[in-house]
């Protein structure tokens, strides 16, 4: 196995961190310290979690820049609007 293989943090039901490799994806495993059985999703991983939460902080990002240029515009329009009255 290639020692640089892709490995993705996963906890187990009991919550214990489990690190495993990208060809287990998909795959039950048993927990080494509970020995519960759980199913390897990528979307239980820490890595999709935190992904997930880098996408939202982005989307907000875009959402606040483009609600203060909405508002600057709609300031300078009414100062323009005062002075050519």
């Amino acid at each position: 196995m290639n020692a640089h293989a892709k490995q993705y943090r996963i906890p187990c039901p009991s919550s214990h961190i489990i690190s495993v490799p990208a060809i287990l994806l998909n795959e039950e495993l048993i927990c080494p310290q509970c020995n519960v059985r759980f199913l390897a999703d990528f979307k239980d991983s820490l890595e999709y979690a935190e992904e997930q939460t880098e996408r939202a902080a982005y989307q907000w990002l875009v959402i606040a820049i483009s609600t203060a240029i909405v508002l600057v515009t709609a300031g300078l329009i009414a100062i323009v609007s005062q002075l050519f009255q």
